[in-house]
C-alpha cells in the first residue's frame, strides 16, 4: 500500500512538472479580470510603461479614450522619445506631445482645440491615427483595412468588412492598448510618421476588396484638422483661417491670416514688408491683392465669378477605357461629366501660386474653392522669398476643405438706370459642384431676418432661376435672405431632395447715404483723409468701403480745398484740390503691404499749407511703432490740425489711437465692421459743419457679440456679449414672441460683459413657435441702446 502510494504521488508530481506553469491570471489593475479579452494586452502596456491606469488602481476599459490620452499612450509607445515632452509656461499640460506628434504629421485634432483633446476617439479616425503612426497616409476605410490586413484588429462579429469594425463607434481605451500590443509584435514600436499632412495619399497601396463596403453605403471622409491648421513645434505662425470648410462650386470663399515671429519669437515689426510666395496644391484661386474695380457700390455685397473654363482641356486618348473612380464610397450619386472634366484639368495643372506683401507679421490670402464633384483637401503654402536679417522664416500650411453640395446659390446686385433704389435676389439651383439644376418643377420662398419688403415672396423657378426684388434700404442695417425651394411634384433627383425645404441664406449690409445739414454755417476746414492701404484691408474691407464712403464724404462736404493720402510702409500723395479730383484720386488705395502710421501723418501734414482750419481723418486697421507717432502728434498740435480717428476691427492698438485724437483735440471712433464707417462718416460730418456731433450708436446691433439662442435638450441658454462703445448698459433682456404676446427675460451679467441665461424649455413652449428671439439692451435711464434679432438653435 504504502509503495502504491509513492507510485501515485511521483506521478502526479511528474505531470505537474511536465505541465505549464500557470499563474495568477490578474492584473495589476482591479477592474480588468481574469477573463477580460484584453487582460493580457492591458497588463503588457502597464509593465513597459505605456499607462498606470487611474490613481484609485483601475483601467476603465470600456471608457471611451480620448485624444489626450491617446497621444500620451503614443509617446510613451514609441521607443524613438521620451515619456513625455515638456511643455512651455501657461500650455495645455499635453501640448509638449502633441507637438511631437504633429512633427510627424499624425492627424490629430487636438492640436489647437481644447474640446477635441477631450473628446472620444472615433475607431474609424484612430485607424488613420495608427496607419499614420506607422508611415501610411490613408482614408479611413483603408486604414481599417490596414489593421485587418497587419493583424492589428479584428472586427466585431469576424466578418471583417467596413461595418464589422464599427467606424463610427467610440475606442475604448482596452481596444487601443490591444492594438497598440498588437503592433509592438506585429511592425514594432519605432514611429516612422508621415512626411506631410496626411490627405489620403496612400491609399491606393491598399485596395479595398469587393463587399468591402456596402454598395449603398457612402462615407464621407472627415477632413483633417480643417479648422486647426498644423503648425509645426519650430515654427513660430499662428493661422486663422475663417472658414475651413468651403462649398466646391466656384464662387465660395476664405480668407487665411499668417501671423510670422521672428527666430527670438518676437512678432515681425508692422513698418517690416517680406515678400512671400503662396501656392494651391488643389488649383484653387488665390487672390492676395484683387483687382481694385471701376465703381463700388457700397450697398452691394461682391459677387464672385465661377472660375473660367480651362483653353485646353486634356482629352482622354481614342480607345483607352475610363480608369475607374479610386474612391467610389466616397463620391456623390449624381456624375456630372463637365465637372469631371474641368477635376482632371485640375489635378493635372500645375499649382496656383501667387506673391504677396505682408503687413509686417501678417499675410493674409483669399482663396477661392474651385469646382470639383468630389471632396478634396487642398493645402495653401506660404513660402518666404527673402530672408529676415539672419533669420529664416518656416514655411507655413493650411488646410481648406472642398465639399460638393447641392445648394440654393443667391446673388444679389442693386439696380441700375430705371431700377436704381431696387435690389434683385437672384436664386439659381446648383448640383454639387456647380452645374445648374434646369428641369426643376416648383418655387421659390424668399424670407429674411429682418423684414425685407419683397416684391414677391413666391417666385416660380424657370431653367433652374428664381428671382424677386425689394426696395433697397436707406438705413444702416445687416440683414440675411433666407430662401427654401418647394417643389410642385414629386422629386425623384437626389440633388434636388437634398435641398427641398433646406433653410440657405446670404448676409447683405446697408449704409445709408450721408447727409449735411445746409442750415449750418460753421466754417469748412482744409480737410485731409489719410487711408490705411495696407495687405490686411484685404480681409476687414473687402468691399472697399473706406473708398466709397470717402468720395462720399467729399462730395457731401463740398470744402474747397481736399487732401487725399494713403499709406503702407509708407506714406503717399493722391491728390489735393476740388471734391471731383480728389474723389477720383481715391482708386489709387490699395491693400497690400506693411503698416506705417507715423509715415502715413508724415506725408499728410506736409500737404496742408493754408490758414484756414485743418482737420485730418485717420481710418486704420492695425498697428504701429508707438515712439514716430507721437513724435508726429506733436507736429499735428504745432501745426493746429485736429485729427479723427478710426479703428476699424480687432488687431488695434486702441490706446494709441484714443491718444493721437485726444492730443490734437479730436475724436477716437471704433467699429467692428466696414459698414460701420457710414456711420461715423456721418457723425464727422455733422460736427464739422454745425459743431454738434450725431450718435455713432444707429446701428444697435453692433453692440452686440455673438448672441446666440440655442436649444439643448429641455433647456433654452441664452447668452452674448456685449461691447460698450455706446457707453454704460444697465440690462440686457432676451424677448420671445407669440401671436398672444411677448415674454421677456433678463439675462444675469457674469462677467466682463458676458450675460447669460438658461430657462426650461417648457417654460416658454408656447413662444418657440416663433424661430426668432430679440436681444434688447437698455441704459440706467431705460433708454434702449440696442436690439438684434437672431434666429433659435435647434
Amino acid at each position: 500500500m504504502i509503495a502504491r502510494n509513492t507510485y501515485v504521488w511521483c506521478l502526479v508530481f511528474i505531470l505537474c512538472a511536465l505541465s505549464p506553469l500557470r499563474v495568477s491570471a490578474n492584473t495589476s489593475f482591479t477592474d480588468v479580470h481574469d477573463r477580460y479579452w484584453a487582460k493580457d494586452a492591458i497588463q503588457w502596456a502597464a509593465d513597459v510603461g505605456i499607462t498606470s491606469g487611474y490613481p484609485n488602481g483601475t483601467f476603465k476599459p470600456e471608457q471611451p479614450i480620448t485624444e489626450a490620452q491617446l497621444v500620451t499612450m503614443l509617446v510613451r509607445f514609441d521607443l524613438n522619445s521620451p515619456n513625455s515632452f515638456p511643455v512651455k509656461k501657461g500650455e495645455y499640460k499635453m501640448m509638449g506631445n502633441y507637438r511631437y506628434l504633429a512633427k510627424h504629421h499624425l492627424p490629430l485634432r487636438g492640436l489647437n482645440s481644447g474640446s477635441a483633446r477631450n473628446s472620444a476617439v472615433q475607431r474609424a479616425h484612430a485607424a488613420k491615427v495608427f496607419a499614420a503612426y506607422h508611415g501610411k497616409d490613408l482614408y479611413a476605410q483603408e486604414a481599417v483595412y490596414y489593421l485587418y490586413t497587419h493583424d492589428l484588429a479584428n472586427g466585431l462579429t469576424g466578418k471583417n468588412d467596413y461595418q464589422d469594425f464599427a467606424p463610427n463607434r467610440s475606442l475604448t481605451r482596452a481596444e487601443a492598448v490591444h492594438i497598440m500590443h498588437q503592433m509592438s509584435k506585429n511592425i514594432g514600436r519605432h514611429i516612422q510618421g508621415l512626411s506631410s499632412s496626411a490627405t489620403g495619399k496612400d491609399h491606393a497601396q491598399y485596395a479595398k476588396p469587393p463587399k468591402f463596403v456596402e454598395e449603398d453605403e457612402i462615407e464621407f471622409e472627415r477632413p483633417v484638422q480643417p479648422s486647426l491648421p498644423e503648425i509645426k513645434p519650430e515654427q513660430k505662425v499662428e493661422i486663422d483661417i475663417e472658414k475651413p470648410t468651403l462649398t466646391a462650386n466656384g464662387i465660395d470663399e476664405t480668407f487665411i491670416t499668417f501671423t510670422f515671429r521672428d527666430c527670438n519669437g518676437e512678432l515681425i515689426p508692422y513698418e517690416q514688408e517680406l515678400e512671400f510666395e503662396v501656392t494651391s496644391r488643389e488649383g484653387a484661386r488665390i487672390e492676395v491683392n484683387p483687382p481694385i474695380p471701376e465703381l463700388v457700390n457700397p450697398n452691394t455685397p461682391p459677387i464672385n465669378k465661377p472660375d473660367p473654363k480651362p483653353e485646353n482641356e486634356p482629352k482622354p486618348e481614342p480607345g483607352l477605357p475610363k480608369e475607374p473612380e479610386d474612391d467610389p464610397d466616397r463620391e456623390f450619386a449624381e456624375s456630372i461629366a463637365s465637372l469631371e472634366s474641368a477635376s482632371s484639368v485640375a489635378a493635372a495643372a500645375m499649382t496656383w501660386n501667387q506673391y504677396v506683401l505682408s503687413d509686417g507679421p501678417e499675410v493674409t490670402v483669399k482663396v477661392i474653392a474651385p469646382r470639383t464633384p468630389t471632396e478634396k483637401v487642398d493645402t495653401i503654402t506660404i513660402t518666404l522669398v527673402s530672408r529676415v536679417g539672419n533669420c529664416s522664416l518656416p514655411t507655413a500650411t493650411a488646410n481648406i476643405t472642398y465639399v460638393p453640395r447641392a445648394e440654393i446659390q443667391l446673388d444679389i446686385t442693386d439696380g441700375v438706370n430705371s431700377n436704381k433704389g431696387t435690389t434683385f435676389v437672384t436664386a439659381t439651383l446648383a448640383r454639387p459642384g456647380g452645374a445648374v439644376i434646369t428641369d426643376f418643377n416648383g418655387y421659390l420662398k424668399v424670407d429674411s431676418l429682418y423684414s425685407l419688403p419683397f416684391d414677391s415672396s413666391f417666385v416660380r423657378f424657370h431653367n433652374g432661376q428664381a428671382t424677386t426684388s425689394f426696395i433697397t434700404p436707406t438705413a444702416l442695417v445687416k440683414n440675411e435672405i433666407i430662401a427654401t425651394a418647394i417643389a410642385n411634384s414629386s422629386v425623384t433627383d437626389s440633388a434636388v431632395q437634398s435641398i427641398l425645404e433646406k433653410r440657405f441664406s446670404a448676409p447683405v449690409s446697408y449704409a445709408p447715404p450721408l447727409t449735411t445739414d445746409r442750415t449750418c454755417t460753421n466754417q469748412k476746414p482744409e480737410i485731409g483723409f489719410l487711408i490705411d492701404s495696407s495687405g490686411s484691408m484685404i480681409r476687414n474691407d473687402p468691399q472697399r468701403y473706406r473708398v466709397t464712403k470717402t468720395k462720399e464724404f467729399i462730395e457731401t462736404l463740398q470744402a474747397d480745398i481736399n487732401i487725399a493720402t494713403h499709406f503702407t510702409t509708407s506714406g503717399m500723395f493722391l491728390k489735393k484740390g476740388t471734391p471731383t479730383p480728389v474723389m477720383d484720386s481715391l482708386k489709387g488705395v490699395k491693400q497690400s503691404g506693411g503698416t506705417s502710421i507715423a509715415n502715413g501723418l508724415k506725408m499728410a501734414f506736409s500737404k496742408f499749407s493754408t490758414s484756414q482750419p485743418k482737420t485730418l481723418i485717420l481710418l486704420t486697421d492695425g498697428k504701429s511703432s508707438k515712439a514716430p507717432i507721437l513724435t508726429e502728434v506733436k507736429k499735428a498740435k504745432e501745426l493746429g490740425i485736429k485729427i479723427y480717428t478710426i479703428g476699424l476691427g480687432k488687431n488695434l492698438d486702441t490706446e494709441l489711437l484714443e491718444t493721437i485724437a485726444r492730443d490734437t483735440r479730436g475724436k477716437y471712433f471704433h467699429i467692428k465692421e466696414n459698414i460701420e464707417l457710414s456711420l461715423v462718416y456721418q457723425s464727422i460730418l455733422q460736427e464739422i459743419n454745425c459743431g454738434i456731433p450725431v450718435e455713432t450708436c444707429s446701428l444697435s446691433a453692433s453692440i452686440f457679440e455673438s448672441p446666440s439662442v440655442r436649444l439643448v435638450n429641455g433647456d433654452i441658454r441664452m447668452n452674448t456679449e456685449l461691447l460698450t462703445a455706446c457707453g454704460p448698459i444697465d440690462k440686457v433682456i432676451v424677448r420671445f414672441s407669440s401671436k398672444d404676446g411677448n415674454v421677456d427675460y433678463e439675462l444675469t451679467h457674469r462677467r466682463q460683459g458676458i450675460y447669460m441665461l438658461n430657462k426650461k424649455r417648457y417654460e416658454i413652449q408656447d413662444f418657440l413657435l416663433n424661430p426668432n428671439a430679440t436681444f434688447i439692451a437698455y441704459d440706467s435711464s431705460g433708454k434702449e441702446i440696442g436690439q438684434q434679432k437672431v434666429q433659435v438653435e435647434q
